[in-house]
This record gives C-alpha cells, structure tokens and sequence, in this order.
C-alpha cells in the first residue's frame, strides 16, 4: 500500500486506465444526449463508490481468509466500506426516482457480482488475469449506459453501441498491452514468446473491424471508432518485435493510447448524437 494519509495507508486505486474506462464513456454520453437530469449525479456517484470500495474489500478480505496478525490497513479498509456502503445506497435510493427498478436492481446486481468476482480472483493473485480485466473493461464502460437512461429515461439504441464499442476498444488495448509485454520479457529472458496474447489480440482487432462494418449502418463516424483503433493495434501488433517498438517507453506508449482513446471518443460522440 502507498503512503498518503494519516496512518500512512493508502486505499486510492491506482489503475488510471480503469478510471479513463470509467470517466469516458460517462462524459460521451452526456455530450451525446446534450441534456441535463440530477439523477446524473447520483447515478454517477454510485459507480464510482463500487470502484473505489473495492480495494477496501480486497483488504478485508486478505484480512479474514489470508493474514495472520493485524495489518494497519484493515481499520482503514473498514473506514472506507462504512463510508461508501450507505452512499451506494443512498444513490441507489435516488436513481429509482427515475429508472426503473429493475434497472436499478440490474445494475446493482452487476456491480456487486464484478466487484466480488475481482476480489476473490485477487485473493488467488490473479489480479492481472486478462479474462478479469476484459470484464471489468465492460462493466467499467457501462457508466456511458447509466448516464444515457438517467437522461433519457429510457435505453437509447446509441447508448448500447456506445458501451459496446467503448468496452471493445478497451478490451482490445487490453490485449495489445499483454501481447507487448509478453513479447518483451521474452526477449529479455531470451526465450520463446508465448502465441497466446499475439493471437488474442489478432482475434479481438478482427472483432473490432466487424463491429466497425456493423456500426456503418448507424453512422460512419461510429464505424471510424472501431476501424480506427484496429488499424492502429494491427501495426502495432505487426512491429511489436522490432528493435523500435522494443525501445519505446511504456509512458510514451502510454500517451499514444491515451491519445487514440481521446480520438475514439471524440468519433463517438460525433457519429453517435
């Protein structure tokens, strides 16, 4: 755990990229609809109380079935949940002034089974699990959905493509990064490379395309946001080996990806509205 309050214990998340997943597509959809409910707020809210509580949980957790003695981050994990849990609520409580209750209960079901699932594959160290992070990356995604029908109280039609080419853009980053990485440690360790994430990340950029053919028929700047990013990953993918590509720093691979994030969204928000 990293420093930073009083006790010297931390609990903040530190996966920027889970928070872009979550902020985009929120932001996107706000600009798409281009109107105002105060059930945004709550809605809002609400997602991000379920990110936040989770390292709390992984904590407690760790705590009751892994740790032997006491470590100094479980009165602050306990701290977090008594101070999200009846916020979650609370903003439960005000979106159902204006969704559906089963919308409510869909979204609270799904939320409480990712944050579950999460914590028990980080108890079996497998946080890093790329299966687990695909699913996060639709599940952090859908904050796009959320604002959508607390807007327009209804499930708009753009509103689903924008989570799903939101969470496929995601789950293929994902991919492209497991497939660098593994590429690198094995030249580095000068061994075979595992195929696994290479062709994965193939699977998933051919994936993209089809989505990017599927989503011409709503509007070609839709298309552009799935054709873009996976023309963009199949190059990288195509000189992931080269003396280049190996030298590049992570924080400027970093900025290329926040920056193709950036145009995919700008893509959707015009193609979509």
């Amino acid at each position: 755990m990293r420093g930073g309050s009083k006790s010297g214990v931390s609990l903040w998340p530190r996966e920027h990229g889970a928070i872009s997943m979550l902020a985009q597509p929120a932001v996107c959809a706000a600009l798409i609809a281009w109107r105002w409910h105060w059930v945004v707020i709550p809605a809002l809210a609400a997602a991000a109380a379920m990110f936040l509580v989770r390292e709390p949980l992984v904590v407690l957790a760790r705590q009751r079935w892994l740790w032997r003695d006491a470590k100094p981050e479980t009165p602050v994990a306990r701290r977090w949940v008594a101070t999200l849990a009846p916020v979650m609520a609370a903003c439960g409580v005000a979106m159902a002034a204006r969704w559906r209750l089963s919308w409510v209960i869909a979204f609270g079901a799904g939320a409480v089974a990712m944050t579950a699932y999460a914590v028990w594959m980080t108890l079996q160290n497998r946080q890093r699990s790329v299966g687990l992070q695909i699913i996060s990356a639709f599940g952090l995604t859908s904050t796009g959905m959320a604002v959508a029908m607390s807007l327009e109280n209804t499930v708009p039609q753009w509103a689903v493509w924008l989570w799903l080419l939101s969470a496929a853009q995601a789950a293929a980053g994902i991919l492209v990064v497991h497939a660098r990485l593994e590429a690198r440690i094995a030249a580095k360790a000068k061994r075979a490379e595992s195929p696994v994430y290479m062709r994965a990340a193939w699977v998933m950029q051919a994936a993209m395309a089809a989505l990017g053919v599927a989503a011409w028929w709503v509007s070609p700047l839709a298309a552009a946001a799935m054709l873009l990013p996976a023309a963009v990953h199949a190059y990288e993918l195509k000189t992931i080996r080269t003396e280049e590509a190996m030298a590049t720093p992570l924080r400027t691979i970093g900025f290329r990806a926040m920056g193709l994030s950036i145009a995919v969204s700008l893509l959707l928000i015009a193609g979509l509205r």
